[in-house]
């Protein structure tokens, strides 16, 4: 079927050419190449579409009703192509993205908007949950993530870094002793992320690792923040999350002195190659945009 929709296409330009060395020519074809493709195309249709003479070719009765549909064939094949550049022009259609709750709730809200207003076409469908989705079995276009993706097969884009700061509010500490020390964790309650169970800190060569006790976990940072500034203790939040809170006097950082690793913020897809034009304006205006920069340096 594809080898007779390439001699319809050969067939169109023969009769436009009004010969077998014009049509050629065009082609980049031997011209017996092109007079065996014609005759191999009659054949199969049982039909004869030219008369052919020494001087000149006319189409027949069959030729001239199939060279409709055949040029129907090309304007519909050149449609297709118009198409395909305006996408490229004009991003359109439904990226599917997945992110954690705080950084979507927050960061990627702000992000979207954004991009949005460049590119208005494109429709968004976002998931917020702190569930590690698999965007292949799943069908997202692409993820943001917390750290570097493990799987090889997934393409990875860092973003940024933020630091990850302790805090709490001045309610809570007022009923405590100054903390100097990591040890003094103990003494406290802690909201501590599934993920992030074990504090690890750092002042200048001195490491302190803590494994929380389950007292109050949670898979959501958001919850956790809300937590903390409802006075149910000590919790450890991107500096994203913290750092309006902190401005605000809502929130304060504990053991400033003692320094929680950060976390990078990665963009994550399926593949470099073919990808619809929404995604790489997405990933493109990502790696560009002062709101992830100002936000996850």
């Amino acid at each position: 079927m594809f080898k007779q929709l390439q001699d319809m296409a050969l067939f169109a330009m023969v009769a436009e050419c009004g010969s077998f060395t014009g049509a050629a020519k065009r082609a980049g074809l031997p011209k017996s190449s092109v007079s065996q493709r014609i005759s191999q195309l009659e054949q199969a249709l049982g039909l004869r579409l030219i008369n052919r003479t020494t001087r000149q070719l006319n189409l027949t009765f069959a030729g001239e009703r199939y060279l409709v549909h055949c040029r129907e064939m090309l304007q519909a094949s050149e449609r297709a192509a118009m198409t395909i550049d305006r996408l490229r022009d004009n991003p359109s259609g439904r990226l599917r993205i997945t992110s954690p709750a705080g950084i979507g709730a927050t960061l990627l809200a702000r992000f979207n908007a954004a991009f949005q207003k460049a590119w208005p076409d494109v429709m968004l469908e976002v998931s917020v949950s702190d569930e590690v989705r698999d965007i292949v079995q799943e069908g997202y276009d692409i993820a943001l993530r917390t750290g570097q993706p493990q799987d090889s097969s997934l393409i990875g884009r860092r973003v940024g870094y933020t630091q990850r700061l302790l805090v709490a509010s001045p309610g809570y500490l007022a009923g405590y002793e100054a903390l100097t020390h990591p040890l003094q964790l103990a003494e406290h309650r802690c909201i501590a992320h599934q993920v992030w169970n074990e504090w690890a800190l750092r002042k200048g060569d001195e490491y302190y690792r803590w494994q929380l006790p389950p007292v109050h976990t949670t898979d959501n940072l958001l919850y956790a923040r809300e937590c903390a500034l409802a006075g149910a203790g000590i919790t450890l939040l991107p500096e994203m999350l913290a750092k309006e809170m902190l401005a605000a006097g809502k929130l304060v950082e504990v053991l400033q002195e003692w320094k929680a690793l950060g976390s990078e913020l990665w963009l994550v897809y399926q593949s470099r190659k073919l990808n619809s034009p929404a995604l790489v304006r997405f990933v493109d205006f990502a790696l560009e945009s002062e709101i992830f920069q100002e936000f996850y340096r």
